[in-house]
């Protein structure tokens, strides 16, 4: 069925996985499905609404994108895949990719919804980027757990805004006290005329200095320099002059920023051999509607710009996200190949071995009792980070701190966090604060999606967005 004077679609094409990139779409249109799928493929490629007389052979044959795969589930709504040309896109340019795929298609005026789930980049694409400097590897090392191979433990500073430099980092100073490996600003904590980044870091590096003469750890700082470019590229040259990237991971608000400017930064922070942390709060604004960017879709750009260790949500905290659909975005972050699982809206993809595996964050309305859970989902490379979880128990932040660290100690001892707790008070104390989440139902869900996978791609075929996992 022909848009615009030409027809997209060829079920008998193959994507080659070196030279094609490949996007999951769902819809719901005015239109049926097949005219949907053209109209997508036309409008994010070489079409457009009506025949062009400037069209010519070798960009059609060339450049045009190719409806191959449409999972019916009504007349007018469905998943397509669409697969698009190496040659279509600038080089090394993820803008220009997003301007294309990610553009004007979600304007036509037919589309009742439009989700894009998943993209497969090739691997002639990935070979242009760097990827992490540090990687899951690097900030191991960094933190000095390549032979234990625990967890990272982590906090953010509460309350999010309002303390002094001085106050902030004393309580930064007593959450490494109780043996946390990372603090770290919260995403919208900057300069403030109540807390300038310059003294804020400057007090967090003394706290730094004075907790590892008495814990015997390497802490670590993450410090969010959010801003306009020029101001950012300030910080990081203050870093570096200061010598501080043994001590400091420069944290960016990457969605917000915008992937032109994050890589940007990550040029310079390579340079300098500072990681980064990403943080990815606003993202949820284009991710929970009827139109919208499924979150592993930005994750594997991020993981080809650079980003060392990423938010990707817990499965068990207070942010949207079910279990499964997390460990999928853990597994993103961790792996090198991925298996196609339609009911989770993902894609088979293979990274090249440049691209290296990032550190996953586990982050938000965590505390002891769901570590855990956590890990039966993440595994052991993760970074748990607990903010009101640490500083809103009982003992304090220093005893909060201390029981995030014994929930830790406790799974890589093989002891469940409840047993452990008998002879641990302030694992103890902060069971009976938040509860416990047992890692048992973690567990059944990975094992029933073992076992039903094939019942599962059914599901979401029949039932279509609301069969896929989120």
């Amino acid at each position: 069925m022909a848009y615009g004077g030409y027809s997209y679609t060829d079920l008998k094409y193959k994507p080659d996985p070196k030279n094609d990139f490949v996007v999951l779409f769902w819809t719901k249109s005015q239109m049926n499905i097949e005219k949907t799928a053209e109209a997508l493929a036309a409008e994010s490629s070489v079409g457009s609404w009506t025949r062009l007389r400037t069209m010519n052979n070798v960009v059609w044959e060339k450049y045009r994108a190719r409806v191959f795969w449409i999972g019916k589930v009504s007349a007018k709504s469905g998943f397509i895949k669409i697969a698009y040309p190496i040659e279509h896109f600038d080089v090394k340019n993820l803008s220009q990719f997003q301007a294309s795929v990610l553009g004007n298609v979600f304007g036509l005026k037919e589309l009742e919804e439009l989700y894009v789930f998943d993209i497969s980049i090739p691997k002639n694409y990935q070979k242009r980027f760097k990827g992490a400097a540090l990687g899951l590897g690097g900030i191991r090392k960094l933190v000095g757990t390549e032979k234990t191979k625990r967890p990272h433990m982590g906090t953010i500073v509460k309350p999010k805004v309002g303390l002094t430099p001085k106050e902030w980092a004393n309580v930064a100073y007593k959450s490494y006290l109780g043996g946390l490996d990372l603090v770290k600003d919260d995403e919208n904590l900057v300069d403030q005329k109540f807390c300038k980044w310059k003294e804020r870091l400057n007090e967090v590096v003394n706290a730094i200095e004075k907790a590892e003469g008495e814990t015997g750890q390497h802490h670590i700082y993450s410090s969010s320099i959010t801003d306009k470019q020029s101001r950012m590229i300030e910080r990081v040259d203050y870093l570096n002059e200061m010598g501080l990237n043994k001590k400091v991971i420069v944290m960016l608000d990457i969605y917000i920023l915008g992937l032109s400017t994050v890589e940007e930064i990550l040029e310079i922070t390579r340079k300098y051999k500072f990681a980064i942390h990403g943080h990815r709060a606003g993202f949820a604004a284009a991710n929970r509607g009827s139109f919208g960017v499924n979150f592993q879709v930005y994750e594997k750009f991020y993981r080809l710009l650079g980003i060392d260790q990423l938010h990707v949500g817990t499965g068990v905290g207070k942010m949207e996200g079910s279990p499964l659909a997390i460990k999928r975005l853990h597994e993103l972050a961790e792996n090198f190949s991925l298996k196609e699982k339609l009911y989770f809206g993902s894609l088979e993809m293979e990274f090249e071995k440049n691209i290296k595996p990032i550190l996953s964050i586990a982050s938000g309305g965590v505390d002891a009792g769901k570590v855990d859970a956590i890990i039966a989902l993440h595994g052991k490379n993760t970074n748990i980070q607990a903010g009101a979880g640490v500083h809103g128990h009982s003992g304090g932040t220093v005893k909060g701190a201390i029981s995030m660290k014994q929930a830790v100690e406790a799974v890589m001892k093989g002891v469940a966090a409840p047993e452990y707790a008998k002879t641990h008070p302030e694992l103890s104390q902060a069971l009976k604060i938040w509860g416990y989440s047992d890692p048992k139902e973690i567990y059944k869900e990975i094992e029933y999606e073992r076992k039903n996978y094939k019942k599962m791609t059914l599901e979401a075929l029949k039932k279509g967005r609301a069969g896929v996992i989120f």
